[in-house]
């Protein structure tokens, strides 16, 4: 039911051929990330369908994980989840992003990947999105409105290697750099998941008091640079000065303190650029009244978080449905993998030691989606997240 495929995407001629030769029979569904050379392949290809009924697809930074190992910079790989399930239900739309109408075209979106599956009314076991960055909770706003906060949302925004805006998406038909695209997954098997960050909340904490789309302007009343150089100078950090300032706070994140049955967790947003008027821009959003804290990363506990999720949704699975993994998604953030780039092997052995002679994808992305214990879909930054597959029963 489950196959993974990695191609040779060096022009659109190679990957026609891979594909003619791995997929003599089209399959139900096919998920697919790499480099952005290696997606814009996809743009050439000649009958898609003739390959799947439905696809869906990212380009991801500087390349993917999987079971084969880890994509280099040079590489131009294309990897593919393929999924065969006669008797379920996939269905696939998109939409180019248009600022302001968002949330109504990821609910007109979502409608329209129903009825593909030929299952309009219907909630879906999954809804798996892949997108530009930059409206990431208005799209997750828009799913809900129609399908509720019952199904998980899980999924990744596109990435490049250097934040140029040269990611793409693909939906089988169109590969686009501001697509958003859709699939609803009705599988025969069961499916479990888990969104988790790796970093741990300190002592410094306190509370959003003014933002401006995804800018904080105050922190208790103070602007917010003062309050975040505050914290750093605090835990022993150095503090930020106006500019881009992602790579210095990739081990520094802010978080937004949440609980689940009195079980505290952190929704983690990026900080990415520094305003001479002492504002913070984010990756995500943040809310008027929100608690926040200073959290705490290393290399050593993002090099073990991907493993520990996928436990957590495998140890899932069997308790909720009494099987085993046969297949995952993985999205890890990009900035996380950039971090421990030099360790990024290390991740992929654990996850293989994790998911033992199993096919499992690794998209890099730019923001991740998923539903925490508290049964609520999140967009963040700095996160994990993991779909597995069981076997049919």
């Amino acid at each position: 039911m489950f196959r993974l495929l990695q191609l040779n995407a060096t022009d659109p001629q190679t990957l026609q051929q891979e594909l003619q030769q791995q997929l003599p029979e089209p399959v139900n569904l096919l998920i697919a990330t790499g480099n952005v050379a290696s997606l814009q392949a996809l743009g050439g290809l000649e009958r898609p369908q003739q390959f799947a009924a439905n696809w869906i697809a990212c380009s991801s930074c500087i390349g993917a994980a999987s079971s084969f190992g880890v994509d280099t910079a040079t590489d131009r790989r294309l990897t593919l989840l393929a999924l065969t399930d006669p008797a379920g239900s996939y269905g696939v739309a998109s939409v180019r992003q248009i600022s302001g109408q968002i949330s109504q075209q990821a609910a007109d979106t979502v409608l329209a990947a129903m009825a593909m599956a030929k299952r309009s009314g219907e909630l879906p076991g999954l809804i798996w999105c892949m997108q530009a960055p930059g409206f990431e909770e208005q799209i997750i706003s828009g799913i809900q409105q129609v399908v509720g906060d019952q199904v998980p949302i899980l999924g990744g925004s596109a990435a490049d290697d250097d934040v140029s805006g040269q990611w793409c998406q693909y939906d089988g038909t169109t590969l686009g750099s501001d697509l958003l695209v859709i699939a609803v997954l009705y599988p025969t098997v069961p499916v479990s998941s888990y969104f988790s960050s790796g970093y741990s909340s300190g002592k410094f904490s306190g509370v959003v008091t003014a933002v401006s789309d995804r800018n904080i302007m105050q922190i208790d009343g103070e602007p917010a640079l003062q309050v975040y150089n505050r914290w750093l100078l605090g835990a022993g950090l150095a503090p930020l000065q106006p500019g881009v300032v992602m790579s210095q706070s990739t081990f520094h994140p802010i978080g937004r303190q949440l609980s689940a049955r009195d079980v505290p967790f952190s929704l983690l947003s990026l900080p990415t650029n520094v305003g001479d008027d002492g504002s913070i821009r984010l990756l995500a959003e943040l809310q008027v009244g929100d608690e926040i804290s200073l959290m705490h990363g290393s290399k050593e506990q993002l090099v073990r978080r991907a493993a520990h999720v996928v436990q957590v949704a495998a140890n899932n699975l069997r308790l909720r449905h009494d099987t085993a993994p046969a297949a995952a998604l993985i999205v890890y953030c990009a900035g996380c993998m950039l971090a421990v780039r030099d360790e990024i092997h290390q991740v992929q052995q654990s996850l293989t030691s994790s998911l033992p002679g199993l096919p499992y994808l690794v998209a890099f992305t730019y923001g991740e989606q998923g539903c925490f214990a508290d049964g609520f879909n999140r967009h963040g930054n700095l996160m994990i997240s993991a779909v597995l597959f069981g076997h049919t029963k």
